[in-house]
């Protein structure tokens, strides 16, 4: 009887410890999926901080960039509205205090700045076209720069009427067409009496 019970309580005690064993087990999964839960949410947050930071970052840019544009291409006295990095909304590190100091930027200054306002150069084979890209992405010495700066701004919406020759309207007619001679009235034959003459009334003799 003794003998019974002993190995009943040995059985007992081995399905406990495969309890245990399988509590521990599945423990150890639900750590590693709590793991792999706060790992995707802190990634979720660092790229919430990073379209934030390229969001404020943008917005700064596009009013710089419209604010150069309306500055005097190449200018040596008038300084530029500093950009920021797209990575880090800082202002960028050996940006040209004036338009005219571009010309005179090495190769690698330009492609530093080009590469933190993330501006596709894949294009720009030689320095003179990163250089003409950089002034494109500045705002200044660029036909349209006013334009293009405005559209970041949202002040327009992309369209932009061309008048024609002859400053043309919405018909298409210039002024100078829609002129139209107005007609001479010639005076006619007159029909009354002449001035201060006055006919007389009655039967005639």
């Amino acid at each position: 009887m003794g003998y019974i019970e002993d190995h009943k309580a040995e059985s007992d005690i081995r399905a406990l410890d495969q309890k245990v064993s399988l509590l521990m087990t599945k423990s150890k999964e639900q750590a590693g999926k709590n793991e792999s839960f706060e790992k995707k949410i802190h990634a979720l947050e660092a790229r919430n901080n990073d379209l934030e930071t390229r969001l404020k970052a943008a917005e700064h840019n596009a009013l710089a960039r419209h604010l150069n544009a309306l500055l005097p291409p190449n200018s040596t006295h008038t300084p530029l509205h500093p950009l920021h990095s797209i990575h880090t909304n800082q202002p960028l590190r050996n940006f040209p205090k004036k338009a005219s100091d571009i010309r005179t930027m090495s190769a690698a200054e330009v492609a530093a700045l080009l590469k933190e306002l993330d501006a596709d150069v894949t294009t720009r084979v030689n320095a003179a076209e990163r250089k003409s890209r950089l002034k494109e992405v500045i705002g200044v010495g660029e036909k349209g720069s006013v334009v293009e700066g405005m559209k970041d701004l949202g002040l327009v919406d992309g369209h932009v009427e061309e008048k024609g020759e002859g400053d043309k309207g919405k018909d298409g007619k210039g002024a100078e067409e829609k002129k139209k001679k107005a007609p001479v009235k010639l005076p006619g034959k007159a029909t009354g009496p002449p001035p201060g003459k006055v006919l007389p009334i009655g039967p005639k003799d």
